[in-house]
């Protein structure tokens, strides 16, 4: 965390002595007009201290932060297949740029997790509010991003300044949501084995999905999901041992017939082992996980436009 923010206590403090060295506008992003607004601008320092250095990091030369807020990326597949795991893993601190959007995986702490993505200000087509309180972003490309549980003042605050930028914004020469690299923070496509930017290399979906078709669980290890693997290794670990417990103490009231164990076991493997596969392919494709060691630290060289 950079000096000038560790230091201070209210947004206030920041709002009148903007800070030079720091990438942010402060009158933009901290509001003060009543006190409900206030508050939420309060909120927006405390998340802001916990990604500075790794949003700082990801900025390029002269591009300016306007605004930060914190929303879940929604879909409503996910949250009918997977359920609420999908709600931890989709948390993004988003921030808005004079360049682009900025979206940054973070955890229940609000501390930055690996996966991060952008949409260029000239590519997003519309950002708006539903009458659900949901915000929805659509890009050239078609595609769409709903953000689901950001706060009320922060959606309208968002989306004012979105609509002023992406007014004045250029063309973009690329129409579309995409991955960053992990470590030098330039836009990678599709899903290669290393960045080739920088070479630093990336976890492989396909061995994601292969370890969880193995067993269950083991694919969201090597992702760096451990807690999200436990009830897939529980489960899968029980029907296993219920199946062994079958074969190696038969209940002589009640002997298993060998089609019956067959089937059991078929629809284990295809269930269990093929679903766990299915979800794991899904969430390895959802950016580029770090193979190895990421510092989110700040430097004085920020990267280049992809």
């Amino acid at each position: 965390m950079h000096p000038s923010l560790r230091l201070v206590e209210r947004f206030d403090e920041l709002v009148t002595r903007q800070d030079s060295q720091l990438p942010y506008d402060f009158h933009a992003m901290f509001p003060s007009d009543g006190y409900w607004t206030r508050r939420a601008s309060q909120k927006r320092l405390a998340l802001l201290k916990k990604v500075d250095d790794a949003l700082r990091a990801m900025l390029r030369p002269e591009e300016r932060v306007l605004f930060l807020t914190q929303a879940v990326a929604h879909s409503f597949w996910e949250s009918y297949f997977f359920g609420l795991p999908m709600y931890y893993l989709n948390r993004r601190a988003i921030a808005l740029t004079t360049q682009r959007l900025l979206l940054m995986q973070i955890d229940s702490r609000r501390r930055p997790r690996a996966l991060r993505s952008e949409v260029a200000l000239g590519a997003i087509e519309s950002f708006k509010r539903t009458a659900l309180g949901n915000v929805i972003l659509r890009v050239a490309s078609g595609a769409r991003q709903v953000f689901v549980s950001m706060r009320r003042r922060d959606r309208k605050g968002l989306i004012e300044l979105a609509s002023a930028a992406i007014a004045s914004a250029g063309a973009a020469a690329e129409s579309r949501i995409r991955h960053l690299c992990p470590y030098c923070y330039q836009a990678v496509d599709e899903y290669p084995s290393e960045c080739p930017n920088c070479k630093g290399a990336f976890k492989s979906w396909r061995k994601a999905g292969r370890l969880s078709l193995v067993f269950p669980g083991l694919g969201d290890i090597y992702l760096g999901h451990p807690s999200l693997a436990v009830a897939q290794v529980i489960v899968a670990g029980l029907f296993w041992l219920s199946i062994i417990a079958a074969i190696v103490f038969p209940d002589p009231k009640a002997p298993v017939q060998a089609a019956d164990l067959v089937s059991t076991v078929i629809m284990g493997l295809l269930f269990l082992h093929g679903g766990s596969a299915l979800w794991t392919f899904h969430i390895a494709k959802k950016g580029h996980y770090p193979a190895g060691q990421v510092r989110a630290v700040a430097s004085t060289v920020a990267p280049t436009a992809a």
